[in-house]
């Protein structure tokens, strides 16, 4: 199961090589941000596929972030937010620009009664179960999804049943002009696997969700045995990003791959694995083009014969999006 981390918007201006490096060394200064120069990306992805980013931005309040977008869009740069990185897939060559991730106010957390308010950079699932320990209920379902909770609102994340929309009762979000806007969960226009932020590129700051009074010792458990079924379904031990591919409507993207007899197929270290056609591991220092190689594959194969276009669910960045978008035409390619 694919986790939702990663939110995308790219601005290009024009800059001169001495405005660059004066306004990163401004940021490197600035409260709230901690700026690390050419950090391995493979260290946040779930996969441990991918090369170094320019910039890794650590960013730990609403300040510093507006900040931030301030100097990405005068200097043209590229941005990147990432959650726990656990439904990305970096290029080997890494990405220039900036990468960020929220810190410090933004896995800060508060309950109202049956309410709680999370920053966008607390994981889901640490939110679950302190819920669960206070006795609400309502988290549960989505306990062991691999996700902050800004990833999991910009793509409506789901679980046994459950969706964010189905428990959200508000998301404040940073637009890219800087606007802070206040939406309910009919404002975010809710669809399978995604909202209206994949395409703004709006950050999510806070979530609140409503929650029901339930009973502590029911939630855990409930927790526990949904996570065992997880284990049970997907493969461990291995580097993976979860599901590779959207479920197609009234199907599923692994049934279908496993019907074409992929499953256990290899490029390189990268392999379908043999549990779940519908993740492929790193069975040790997989490329990025080796995982790319085996989504092609899949989809080729499943559209030839089933007449089914898989989607990507995990995202294709920098370099490999284009590749994606070569190989399939624009119509089908990842959005961010």
């Amino acid at each position: 199961m694919a986790g939702a981390d990663y939110l995308l918007f790219q601005i290009r201006t024009v800059s001169t090589p001495n405005h660059f490096e004066d306004s990163i060394g401004q940021l490197a200064e600035a409260e709230g941000l901690e700026v690390e120069r050419d950090a391995a990306l493979s260290g946040y992805s779930t996969f441990r596929i991918g090369g170094p980013a320019e910039f890794l931005v650590q960013v730990h309040t609403q300040t510093a972030l507006e900040s931030l977008l301030s100097v990405t869009e005068r200097l043209g740069l590229p941005f990147e937010l990432l959650g726990l990185g656990s439904n990305v897939l970096f290029p080997d060559e890494g990405l220039s620009g900036v990468v960020a991730r929220l810190a410090g106010d933004f896995v800060r957390f508060r309950f109202e009664g049956s309410r709680v308010t999370a920053g966008g950079g607390m994981a889901l699932a640490k939110l679950a179960r302190l819920a669960a320990e206070k006795g609400f209920e309502g988290l549960e379902s989505l306990a062991g999804f691999p996700s902050t909770v800004g990833g999991a609102v910009r793509m409506n994340a789901g679980s046994y049943g459950v969706e964010i929309k189905d428990v959200l009762v508000e998301t404040v979000v940073l637009e890219r002009d800087r606007r802070v806007r206040h939406l309910t969960p009919d404002e975010l226009q809710p669809a399978y696997r995604r909202t209206i932020l994949r395409d703004s590129g709006g950050v999510v700051l806070s979530a609140t969700f409503q929650l029901q009074e339930g009973d502590a010792e029911k939630a855990l458990g409930r927790i526990a045995e949904l996570n065992q079924r997880r284990r049970q379904s997907l493969p461990s031990g291995r580097p993976n990003v979860g599901s590779i591919f959207r479920n197609p409507p009234g199907d599923h993207a692994g049934r279908l791959i496993e019907a074409c007899g992929l499953k256990g197929a290899r490029c390189g270290d990268a392999q379908i694995s043999p549990k779940h056609a519908n993740v492929i591991v790193n069975q040790g220092q997989a490329l990025a083009l080796d995982v790319l190689e085996l989504m092609l594959s899949a989809r080729q194969a499943v559209q030839e014969r089933f007449g089914v276009e898989l989607v990507p669910e995990v995202e294709l960045l920098g370099s490999l999006r284009s590749r994606w978008q070569d190989a399939v035409g624009s119509e089908s390619a990842p959005t961010g």
